[in-house]
Parts: C-alpha cells; structure tokens; sequence
C-alpha cells in the first residue's frame, strides 16, 4: 500500500480530496504553515496513487501525565475520494493509521453516527459518550 506522510508540496491534491469531505479554503502558504504546527504532534497520512490522492487521515498524539505518562492517539479526519470508496481502501487507511500507532496505550476516534457500523467493521468499539460545544460556527 502506497501510504506517505503529508508532505508540503501536496497543496493542491490534498485541498481537492479533502473538499469532498467538508468544504474548505486556504492558501497554499497557509496550507505549508499549517502543516508545520500539525506536525508538532501529530501525523497526516495519505494514500496516493498515479498522481491522485486517494484517502487521507490523521493521528494526533497527546502525552497524558495519567497511567505513568502514556500517549494517547487520535485518528480524526478519515477521508476517501467519493470515486473510490467503498472498495476497501478506508478500511485499509485505518488499519495502517491503528498500526502506526499501536505503542499507544489508547487509540480514539470520533464519527457521526452513520459510521459507526464502519468503524466497527474497522475493529474500533463503541465507548462511552462524546461531549462537545461549538465555539465558532464555520
């Protein structure tokens, strides 16, 4: 599986793949800075193929001081371009995504409801509740 790191002269593809996920905008600037701090503590992942990338997904790593100072991993932002879903690609993205971070004590992921069954197919369990407040309304 072709699976790399996001790497700063991707702007243009990553932008395209992710806008059929939710609708964004920014510069290619933006796009280089942004990385930048991302990187600090976590991991874009992308699966390309030819010249198109195909899926996309993030871990970020959180160090907690609780069970003797583990890392916490979060997959979040799990995208596969609509003209290949649905062919096993996602599933293989959050295998790799689980591997690369199985020295975790703990790995989490938030989705709508209408995933959940993916997910689980993914070997992610159903675990308590997530609590939210929207700050900003983009």
């Amino acid at each position: 599986m072709p699976f790399r790191i996001l790497k700063s002269d991707d702007y243009e593809r990553y932008l395209s793949l992710i806008n059929e996920f939710r609708p964004t905008t920014f510069t290619n600037d933006q796009f280089i800075e942004t990385l930048k701090t991302i990187e600090k503590s976590s991991v874009i992942w992308v699966y390309e193929e030819g010249e198109q990338l195909l899926a996309t997904g993030t871990i970020i790593y959180e160090t907690k001081f609780i069970f003797n100072t583990c890392i916490y991993a979060h997959i979040e932002d799990v995208c596969v371009r609509a003209s290949h879903r649905r062919q096993g690609l996602g599933k293989k993205l959050v295998s790799h995504l689980i591997d690369q971070a199985r020295y975790c004590h703990k790995i989490t992921l938030d989705c709508a409801d209408e995933n959940i069954k993916f997910y689980e197919s993914c070997g992610l369990e159903r675990r308590g509740n997530q609590m939210c407040q929207l700050l900003k309304n983009l």
